[in-house]
């Protein structure tokens, strides 16, 4: 079914709530807390439009294609306002922007081949770390502290690595596709298998 449904719907405001996080943020002080609340359920609910989607039967093709790039949308978005406030570094941004660009064109060729490289655990982790990041750089904002301080920007340095070291695996395992060659059966998943069972079961 293509039809909008309540997991499509989540998803959709999750990634809708990029504009109200901008907007907080830009004012003098920052709506500091009212930030993290939203950034916080605009976050949780990636769990929530999963859970749903399974549940009630309503995994589609453009749920398993929105519900990543709501996640970039809600990270990359959050993290920019940060740095126009000058707590994240330009080239941080800059790494995640190009990283995600990087993966989504190798994605494209990968399809243009008939099959699609599953997610790895780096990926996955790499997503949940520029979320714990994010969200300890809004929660530095409300409770200033030399702790908090320091680990948002352990979270930070950690999302960073991990943005590197899973863009490089992603485009390890790609380069069987850039150079023609076969493809080890161990980094496929068949294509006409995405977005079935889940609509977590995408890239990352």
């Amino acid at each position: 079914m293509s039809h909008v449904n309540a997991p499509l719907l989540i998803v959709l405001g999750r990634a809708a709530a990029v504009a109200p996080i901008l907007w907080l943020l830009s004012g003098e002080p920052p709506a500091a807390l009212a930030t993290l609340v939203v950034f916080s359920l605009a976050a949780a609910s990636d769990k929530l439009d999963g859970y749903l989607a399974r549940r009630l039967r309503q995994v589609t093709r453009l749920g398993t294609f929105l519900d990543p790039l709501a996640d970039k949308l809600l990270i990359i978005g959050t993290l920019i306002a940060l740095q126009g406030r000058g707590l994240v570094p330009a080239w941080v941004v800059a790494l995640i922007v190009a990283r995600e660009l990087i993966v989504t064109n190798l994605r494209a060729i990968a399809a243009a081949r008939g099959f699609s490289i599953g997610a790895s655990f780096y990926g996955k982790a790499k997503t949940v770390t520029q979320m714990l990041a994010t969200f300890a750089l809004l929660a530095m904002l409300v409770v200033p502290g030399q702790l908090l301080f320091d680990v948002a920007y352990a979270l930070l340095a950690s999302a960073v690595g991990l943005t590197l070291f899973s863009g490089l695996d992603y485009l390890a395992k790609a380069s069987w596709a850039l150079a023609g060659g076969p493809v080890p059966e161990r980094w496929r998943v068949p294509a006409r298998a995405e977005g079935q069972g889940s609509i977590h079961g995408r890239a990352r």
